[in-house]
């Protein structure tokens, strides 16, 4: 399975879950890409089986959270797909707020199957984003908690 994680990235957090997410999907799967989606083509999306796509949120404390217009301008520009598997990822420093429902407003009416969602205030994935992974990777109920301990424990 090709995996691609997609980030846009202003501080370098988004950037840093981008890659901690990777590191555990490399661990599964073994074939994952990570760019930001300034080098991003068209071609890489249609490419992948699983695509992890997400931003940094933007707005006011608990309120007005939404995608950059960089991000916003990107997922007008992604090629139109039909039921490709995405999980949508976000940092933040306070709330998320919104922030999943809007970034979702802009990629499935273009097709995509957004099957999960991943946030992070530090850029480290806790517990619940290793359930999402876990999901989005289409492991079986029958996966040991070991493992999942073991996704969590990489560095």
């Amino acid at each position: 399975m090709k995996t691609l994680i997609v980030y846009q990235s202003k501080n370098g957090t988004t950037k840093k879950f981008a890659e901690e997410i990777a590191k555990r999907v490399e661990k599964a799967t073994g074939n994952v890409k990570v760019q930001s989606l300034e080098n991003t083509t068209s071609q890489d999306i249609q490419d992948c089986d699983l695509l992890y796509l997400g931003c940094w949120t933007k707005g006011r404390f608990i309120f007005g959270q939404k995608p950059d217009e960089k991000w916003i301008d990107f997922s007008h520009k992604m090629p139109d797909v039909e039921g490709k598997r995405t999980v949508l990822f976000t940092t933040y420093s306070v709330a998320s707020g919104n922030m999943f429902r809007k970034m979702k407003q802009h990629v499935t009416p273009k097709g995509y199957n957004v099957i999960g969602s991943m946030k992070s205030t530090d850029g480290k994935i806790d517990y619940f984003s290793i359930a999402v992974l876990k999901y989005s990777l289409n492991y079986k109920e029958a996966v040991h908690e070991r493992y999942i301990r073991d996704y969590a424990e990489v560095s």
